[in-house]
């Protein structure tokens, strides 16, 4: 048996480094959301086509980006990823008062700042592989998960308060930039400091050929495509939730709610607070409660993420911010469950060669799901001039993976019977 490497204690740097990378990058995504009405006003456009011009083409690039990124990775190594993505969000974000009301060059711009968005997302698995021991990779995964959500949090939090400020938009992009900066301090930190333990080339060969029939065999079984557009369908709802839900609270009647910007983005910040604890949790609470079975979790959090999402809709509910704030609080609690059970049922029904690729697959395709969840999002606000139609898409969205996922096969710690084609997928 192969004893395992010494992996220092820089490991945590690195982590953190991974963090703060991932969180910068989030805080740009999502920037422009709470600010949709301003930004409509001052360029004088439809708040539809605002959401598309500068979130709906960070969805596209951003996806793709993170497809590219993947092929460069082994290349370069996860460090010099890391610091050219975050050297793509600062540049173009320091860029954003020149571009004034020109809608061109603000696209151009917008395209080039989710382009680092790859570089920093495709390098967790060589990170957690390179730098940390098998137990603690699922943890890592988890707490980039994490960074993801308070991104938006403080992205959520800091632009309206900087617009408030700044009393003007554009300044706002371009102060976000300190995100990234700060990001690319400690992604140098990892550059030029130690390195990390030595790979075993004879276990990386034995483990390549032989997963390479073990990954056919998963490709083949239908309850690993229903794990993808679970994945799918969960970033759909995220990016629509994130996206769409802001400008419904922050605009005024009759397209929306009308309680300014600020209070958007302190009632997100709220939301964003329990999506982290629900995905905090929720290990326990599939152990635990629903005894590792994957199906009664994902039903579970996708009824009550449809049903509270849509309730907001109701007078009862967005009356006062406070009472909206908790039941969409509740909403984001229930809304993080999917994804970490899906990570979960990979790593428990699959052979640990093909855990990172099959990750790696759902979240490569899932990451398009922001595509259509922006731009039918936004046609149906610019259609309809409300923002209900949009609320109740993202509500049949959820009950979709409500749906989907029941033809997941049952996994092999519940009462039923062991799927045989996983009892495939499991063999060394």
């Amino acid at each position: 048996m192969r004893q395992e490497p010494d992996y220092p204690k820089f490991r945590w740097f690195v982590l953190l480094a991974l963090v703060i990378a991932t969180a910068a990058s989030t805080v740009l995504m999502i920037a422009p959301a709470p600010l949709i009405g301003e930004i409509s006003t001052a360029l004088a456009i439809h708040p539809g086509n605002a959401t598309t011009l500068l979130l709906g083409s960070w969805q596209i690039v951003g996806a793709t980006s993170c497809l590219v990124a993947g092929f460069f990775v082994d290349r370069f190594g996860p460090a010099k990823l890391m610091v050219a993505g975050c050297i793509i969000h600062i540049v173009p974000s320091l860029l954003f008062p020149l571009a004034g009301t020109h809608l061109g060059w603000l696209l151009v711009l917008r395209i080039i700042q989710a382009s680092g968005v790859g570089p920093i997302t495709a390098v967790l698995g060589s990170l957690a592989a390179t730098w940390f021991p098998v137990r603690q990779r699922g943890a890592v995964a988890g707490i980039q998960g994490m960074a993801t959500s308070a991104g938006v949090l403080l992205g959520f939090l800091i632009s309206p308060a900087t617009y408030v400020h700044t009393s003007s938009w554009l300044a706002t992009m371009q102060w976000m930039v300190v995100a990234p900066i700060v990001a690319l301090i400690f992604s140098c930190g990892i550059l030029f400091g130690p390195k990390p333990p030595a790979f075993q080339p004879d276990e990386v060969d034995r483990s390549d050929s032989a997963s390479k029939g073990i990954f056919a065999t998963a490709l083949r079984s239908g309850s690993t495509w229903v794990l993808i557009a679970c994945v799918f369908i969960t970033c759909w709802f995220f990016t629509g939730v994130n996206d769409l839900i802001p400008g419904y609270i922050a605009i005024a009647p009759p397209m929306g709610l009308g309680y300014g910007p600020v209070l958007a983005g302190k009632v997100m910040g709220i939301y964003q607070i329990l999506f982290m604890l629900g995905a905090f949790l929720i290990g326990f609470i599939f152990e635990k409660i629903f005894r590792g079975n994957a199906k009664a979790t994902l039903r579970f959090g996708y009824l009550l993420s449809a049903v509270l999402i849509c309730s907001i809709l109701l007078r009862v509910v967005n009356l006062t911010a406070p009472r909206l704030g908790v039941v969409l609080s509740i909403a984001g609690f229930f809304g993080a469950w999917p994804l970490p059970v899906v990570m979960a049922f990979i790593s428990i029904n699959y052979h640990h060669s093909i855990v990172g690729r099959l990750t790696g697959l759902a979240f490569g395709i899932g990451l398009y799901a922001g595509v259509p969840a922006i731009f039918v999002g936004a046609t149906a606000l610019k259609l309809t001039g409300s923002y209900h139609a949009s609320i109740y898409i993202v509500t049949a969205v959820a009950l979709i993976g409500l749906v989907t996922s029941q033809f997941l096969k049952p996994d092999r710690r519940g009462s039923e019977e062991k799927p045989a084609h996983l009892d495939s997928c499991r063999e060394s």
